[in-house]
């Protein structure tokens, strides 16, 4: 017995290094784009004041669950001199020398990619009807730019592409176009047209959100719809960032985001208004809860936090809403029925399948 406790514990120890590597590599992730913004701006790498404000506070955060604020301390200070030598090494590239005009660039994921381009070597202008913001310039004629940019992305928000992808396309653009839509049905007609016409353009989606220092490590897809110069040279931006870039039909975007994005979202959402709707004080429900209620009530925060309109549209937008939605309702009635059932044979039934579903290559 003794022999199965200690394999039962080290199997935890080696789960949880792995998330600890995991982390590390987000960490080193961030720490690389702080360099090149810090280049960018002209900064200095190291910055003694950002350095003790973090160590002052993992030690806080270390003595208040029981560990020894020292020690802690002196591993981040390792952690620090590690990401000040990445900053250092991390050098622009690729875009040297490029324009670029990002249309909707004062929203979360427009600011996002203006940051992207900047930070490897683009010279990066807006054009968006909120206004200027922080370190880009906001153009005022958005032909005389999209015509000449090297790189034109559209980032509007998801119900204003299809006016603001036509608006660009008409501008006759010499360069590379692409849209960071997370749904393509509203756009397909649009890029298949200006495919059509000649110009060089793509689609995309990033698979994250605004606050991912980069696409290292991320899933960035690129929607086939027979521009293959253009879904290339996009392709190679992305994948020479260390993402996971992978090729998809377009005309399979949506079908897969209903469930990816959809679903997801609609289950994150179900359960905050489970709870609201529960009576119980959420302060109580957290005070017992248990590693599964933690880790969803803390995905269902991190989604509160996300546009309320672009959750909304990644539903409404997406033709396959209604499929997906039944086959949750579906689901919901099957769990009903076999949760309130005093025999356990149909819950441990559904899941063996799920299971059986979910482990499947």
């Amino acid at each position: 017995m003794t022999r199965e406790e200690l394999v039962a514990l080290r199997r935890e120890v080696d789960r949880i290094d792995a998330e600890i590597v995991r982390l590390l590599a987000r960490r080193v992730d961030a720490a690389a784009e702080i360099g090149l913004t810090k280049r960018k701006a002209g900064l200095k790498v190291k910055d003694a004041e950002r350095e003790k404000q973090v160590l002052d506070r993992v030690a806080e955060t270390a003595q208040s669950i029981g560990l020894d604020p020292l020690k802690t301390r002196e591993m981040f200070r390792q952690l620090i001199s590690e990401s000040v030598r990445i900053q250092k090494a991390t050098k622009p590239k690729d875009l040297d020398g490029k324009t670029a005009l990002v249309v909707g660039g004062a929203g979360r994921m427009g600011r996002w990619t203006c940051r992207f381009l900047s930070n490897r070597g683009a010279a990066v202008r807006v054009f968006d009807a909120k206004g200027e913001f922080d370190g880009y310039e906001n153009v005022a004629s958005l032909p005389e730019h999209a015509k000449k940019a090297d790189i034109v992305v559209v980032a509007s928000p998801l119900g204003t592409v299809p006016e603001d992808l036509k608006a660009v396309v008409d501008c006759g653009p010499d360069g590379l176009v692409f849209d960071i839509c997370s749904i393509k049905s509203h756009i397909a007609g649009l890029l298949r047209d200006a495919n059509v016409r000649g110009i060089r353009i793509a689609s995309i989606h990033p698979m994250f959100g605004p606050t991912a220092p980069s696409p290292s490590g991320r899933n960035v897809l690129v929607c086939d719809f027979g521009s293959d110069d253009a879904s290339k040279e996009t392709y190679d931006l992305f994948n020479s960032w260390g993402a996971r870039t992978m090729m998809i039909e377009l005309d399979e975007h949506d079908r897969l985001m209903a469930y990816v994005l959809g679903l997801a979202h609609l289950t994150t959402l179900t359960f905050a208004g489970s709870l609201r709707r529960s009576n119980e004080k959420i302060a109580g429900l957290k005070e017992v809860q248990g590693p599964t209620f933690e880790r969803l009530a803390a995905i269902s925060r991190e989604a509160m936090s996300e546009s309320r309109r672009v959750y909304h549209d990644i539903q409404s937008l997406n033709p396959n809403t209604k499929q997906m939605i039944a086959a949750m309702e579906e689901a919901f009635r099957e769990l009903r029925t076999a949760a309130l059932d005093p025999e356990p044979r149909k819950f441990a039934k559904l899941m063996d399948a799920d299971r059986e579903y979910l482990e499947a290559e």
